[in-house]
């Protein structure tokens, strides 16, 4: 690696070592066994991992990339409350950089079981998302998303990904979900691919309401 990833690196080791020790006299009772963070608990597997490895030292206690090391690092912790970076993070690209770490950064590999790491990958999605649906929808057919069991209050704002491929009507608590069929047909002529996928997040005005990420695979076929 470089030297200033090596650098880099001995610095996330060290304050590791210095997060362990400061909290190890803190221990409290986690599901029939202890933990070193204080009050509250974590309420997930992957919250409890994210917090023991310390990996909001970078990545901030609510994801932010803000953690108190951040500003020493480049580049940057990933946002994980940013629709605009984790619209083009997919799972399997996660799943790696825990797996492995990623080069030329301070993000190391994480000696995780595949459940483990899959429990992260979890709990990061909670940062910008209450909850997460992925679907696939036909380049010439509509979706339509019945929003009544989420609690949104009322109105609810809308943000999409890749907008030239996918249109959004919102009425009555319920989003209509239209591919944008020449655009979506001439990007598969032009690449070969036959999949396109792109991203809706939709929030509660309120405050305190739902969110919820919709991950839509526009697909080559006829329905």
């Amino acid at each position: 690696g470089s030297p200033r990833g090596e650098k880099q690196m001995k610095t996330i080791l060290v304050i590791l070592i210095m997060f362990f020790a400061i909290n190890a006299n803190a221990l409290t009772t986690y599901k029939g066994g202890t933990t070193t963070l204080p009050e509250p608990l974590p309420e997930s597997a992957g919250q409890l991992i994210y917090e023991e490895m310390g990996c909001a030292i970078c990545h901030g206690h609510q994801g932010g990339g803000d953690g108190f090391l951040s500003e020493g690092l480049n580049p940057k912790p990933r946002d994980f409350t940013s629709f605009e970076q984790m619209a083009r993070l997919p799972d399997m690209i996660m799943i790696e950089s825990i797996r492995n770490g990623i080069p030329y950064t301070a993000m190391p590999a994480w000696d995780l079981t595949d459940d483990q790491i899959l429990d992260v990958v979890s709990y990061i999605k909670t940062f910008l998302a209450d909850s997460q649906m992925t679907f696939g929808v036909c380049w010439n057919e509509q979706r339509t998303i019945d929003l009544d069991n989420l609690d949104f209050y009322g109105d609810f704002d809308i943000e999409i990904d890749r907008e030239q491929f996918i249109a959004v009507v919102s009425k009555d608590n319920k989003v209509l979900i239209k591919p944008k069929d020449f655009e979506v047909l001439k990007y598969f002529k032009a690449t070969k691919r036959r999949i396109i996928r792109t991203h809706i997040m939709i929030r509660g005005q309120e405050q305190d309401a739902d969110s919820v990420l919709l991950v839509v695979r526009i697909q080559d076929c006829f329905k």
